[in-house]
């Protein structure tokens, strides 16, 4: 009796075991096409913003790239639009195949794509460019004057060649946004800031390649960082950042926070009328980004 129980106990263990096999197996192969399918889910081609229509596009909130997407998603076009609030996110989920390209600024990919140009590829470039400007509360003229002045300056010297070639890869960004053939004689009797000494710069740091910190998440760094200390040098003053919230990134200037703000702030007539921003210091374009 003992024996027979015994070999009822052996098939039911053997039972036991070959369905635990079976478990295993089906939740492997399952994990397997989930994984197959995130990573090939992308498979439309995107080669310029007509090719939107039924897509998955990625883009980051609150930026010129988001607010063009939701124009034509307004004039009846169907776009299936993941918004992110960093736009690390959108690359990753570029990279993971679980969209078909990214909507985003010309500076930003070819940041990206100075990074790897083996895994992204750039397939549209809008024809105009979107001018970026340091901006000013209204009445500060002759700080106005001096920016303006120093942004020549950098032009002149190359210096601002030598940023963009830096941070996105190559100097188009900046061409033919200044021609300045004579270097700047400026009067820094006439600087006046918050601080005497120094220039206290707003910027929101997230924002690669423009503002953003360092892997230890301890140093700012970006274009527009390097731009702000090479603009403090020419006008022999510190550069100090605070960093704020895009949201709260103006009211930070009306309540006097900072002296400027230098935050990739895209020139338009609304802010024009609101605040002083001096002529561009660089242009951006929309592009497309896709996977190779």
């Amino acid at each position: 009796m003992r024996v027979a129980a015994f070999k009822r106990w052996q098939r039911f263990a053997a039972l036991v075991k070959h369905a635990l096999h079976f478990f295993l197996a089906s939740f492997l192969i399952g994990a397997m096409m989930l994984s197959l399918a995130a990573c090939s889910g992308s498979t439309k081609k995107i080669e310029s913003p007509a090719d939107f229509e039924g897509a998955k596009i990625s883009v980051q909130t609150a930026t010129s790239a988001h607010e063009s997407i939701q124009d034509m998603q307004d004039e009846g076009m169907n776009i299936n639009v993941l918004p992110y609030e960093k736009v690390t996110q959108c690359f990753d989920d570029l990279a993971l195949g679980r969209v078909d390209a990214v909507y985003v600024d010309s500076v930003v990919a070819g940041y990206y794509l100075a990074e790897d140009d083996t895994k992204y590829q750039k397939t549209w470039t809008s024809e105009t460019g979107e001018p970026i400007g340091v901006c000013l509360k209204k009445g500060n003229d002759d700080l106005k004057e001096l920016i303006e002045g120093a942004i020549d300056t950098l032009y002149y010297d190359s210096t601002m060649a030598q940023l963009s070639e830096k941070h996105f890869g190559s100097a188009a960004d900046v061409d033919g946004v200044r021609n300045v053939t004579e270097k700047p004689v400026l009067d820094l009797s006439k600087l006046k800031t918050l601080k005497d000494g120094t220039l206290t710069v707003g910027v929101e740091v997230g924002y690669p390649p423009m503002e953003y910190t360092d892997d230890a998440g301890l140093e700012y760094q970006g274009f527009d960082i390097d731009f702000a200390k090479a603009l403090g040098e020419v006008l022999g003053v510190d550069v100090e950042f605070v960093n704020t919230a895009w949201d709260g990134i103006f009211a930070g200037l009306d309540k006097e926070q900072y002296d400027v703000i230098i935050s990739s702030v895209s020139i338009t007539p609304e802010r024009q009328a609101a605040y002083d921003l001096t002529e561009p210091y660089v242009s951006n374009q929309l592009v497309i980004v896709t996977l190779k």
